[in-house]
């Protein structure tokens, strides 16, 4: 636990000193990333392959993963995280205040983990194409599909989930599992035994004590950065 708190200081260090002229709006990074996973740019009309640890990411990029994707994400004003699971498909958009990141992940489909920080300031919304979920701090799963519509595992805390189709309200807390229909229907129930996603397996760090990232500023310039730790 020691060695991941100091990896992720090692992250946020290393672009506090290199990153002199380049831009600062970004809003997170990839902590994690394996699998079928693919990033495109806000700019950009195409996804590319092998989303990369490291990566900065600014606000309206679209991450996806296919069969074994995963990813994990961290925002850079409270370390709040977002897990991706396989086969899914979201933009993380942000629009940073003084010393806040108000935030919203759009989710066409899939699976996400959030480990939200308590927002002070800004908002953490989760928004699908049936619901709309308003997070202060919290720990919960979603799984979306536009057919089926939404879950919502409770983990830690409590999310306010709003219907797009009726304007229903539901509040789903700890050991809760709250449901939204394209149709407009909401409930919340106690979570069954074994009914969220299991836990990914973390991977154990690389060997070489080395990370790889990159930057880029408005114009589309990139820095390649590699820090060594111990």
């Amino acid at each position: 636990m020691v060695k991941k708190l100091n990896i992720l200081i090692i992250f946020l260090l290393a672009i506090l000193f290199v990153e002199q002229g380049f831009a600062v709006d970004k809003i997170a990074l990839t902590l994690k990333a394996r699998g079928i996973t693919q990033l495109k740019r806000s700019t950009e009309k195409d996804f590319k392959p092998n989303l990369k640890v490291g990566t900065s990411l600014f606000s309206k990029d679209h991450i996806k993963t296919g069969k074994s994707g995963y990813a994990v994400l961290v925002f850079l004003d409270d370390k709040s995280q977002i897990k991706i699971r396989e086969n899914s498909e979201m933009m993380i958009s942000g629009e940073r205040q003084k010393d806040a990141i108000s935030k919203m992940i759009s989710m066409q489909f899939g699976t996400l983990k959030a480990e939200v920080s308590p927002q002070r300031k800004g908002d953490f919304i989760i928004a699908t194409p049936t619901s709309v979920a308003s997070v202060k701090g919290t720990v919960f799963w979603v799984i979306s599909d536009p057919v089926l519509g939404d879950i919502f595992y409770g983990i830690a805390g409590s999310i306010e989930v709003i219907n797009n189709e009726s304007g229903d309200i539901i509040v789903v807390g700890v050991n809760e599992t709250g449901t939204s229909t394209p149709e407009g229907d909401v409930d919340v129930e106690e979570t069954e035994e074994g009914a969220p996603p299991e836990e990914e397996e973390e991977e154990e760090t690389d060997p070489t004590n080395t990370l790889e990232f990159q930057l880029q500023n408005d114009q589309g310039d990139i820095k390649n950065v590699k820090v060594e730790y111990k």
